[in-house]
């Protein structure tokens, strides 16, 4: 786990932040930031490996399933003998108990999936095309 102490220090320096926006000729109110770390950071890549690291370590390797992560992007890898085996893979990550769903929500983190990107490969290199679309939840 993580010693106390480097808990406890992050603890103080992420609370109580507040900041306002200005642009143009407004300046807003100060308000609060409840989640995040400063940007530009340099400890962003090694907290994002903590704050990622329960993600990547849902998938099911045995039933196929790769994480990889890096910063706030996470690729899954499938593998299958069919693109619907693979996308029934790719929803149940998602969908599963203790999935990306999940995850999302406990750790305060929306997806967008309109940023989601999807790469079927086939084995066949003379078979062109790029697969049938993925359906997560009610979107493509």
């Amino acid at each position: 786990g993580v010693p106390p102490e480097y808990v406890d220090w992050l603890r103080v320096k992420l609370t109580g932040r507040k900041t306002r926006l200005r642009f143009d000729d407004f300046t807003s109110d100060l308000f609060d930031i409840d989640n995040r770390i400063d940007q530009g950071c340099p400890l962003s890549v090694i907290l994002y490996a903590y704050y990622n690291s329960d993600l990547i370590d849902s998938v099911d390797t045995k039933g196929g399933e790769t994480a990889v992560g890096s910063m706030d992007d996470v690729a899954l890898v499938t593998t299958s003998k069919s693109f619907e085996v693979c996308h029934n893979k790719a929803r149940r990550f998602m969908d599963r108990d203790g999935g990306a769903q999940d995850w999302s929500r406990s750790h305060n983190s929306t997806y967008s999936l309109d940023k989601f990107g999807l790469l079927n490969c086939k084995s066949q290199p003379k078979c062109i095309g790029l697969g049938p679309p993925l359906r997560l939840t009610d979107r493509t």
